[in-house]
């Protein structure tokens, strides 16, 4: 199982904790964590199984941080299917 982008979108970052998005699909707008935005661009690039997206997050997560990194990415990957950002194929 893997997981897509609906739309190309568009990251607007204001510099801090928070990134907004822009679904051009859909006209609609986000506010997201920078943690769920990088997860949503590494997804932009190609589509990814949850484990091949728990590879490359881990490489940028500080040590001691990635153990939980399984279910904080199970939460964002639900969050944005909830905003129809993402699809589960």
């Amino acid at each position: 199982m893997k997981w897509r982008t609906e739309s190309e979108g568009r990251f607007y970052d204001p510099g801090e904790t928070t990134v907004i998005y822009y679904d051009t699909r859909s006209g609609d707008t986000h506010l997201l964590t920078a943690f769920a935005a990088h997860v949503l661009r590494e997804i932009q690039a190609e589509s990814l199984s949850l484990a091949s997206l728990i590879s490359r997050i881990a490489s940028v997560v500080e040590a001691g941080q990635d153990t939980d990194l399984q279910e904080a990415l199970e939460g964002v990957l639900s969050e944005l299917v909830a905003m129809d950002i993402l699809k589960q194929e």
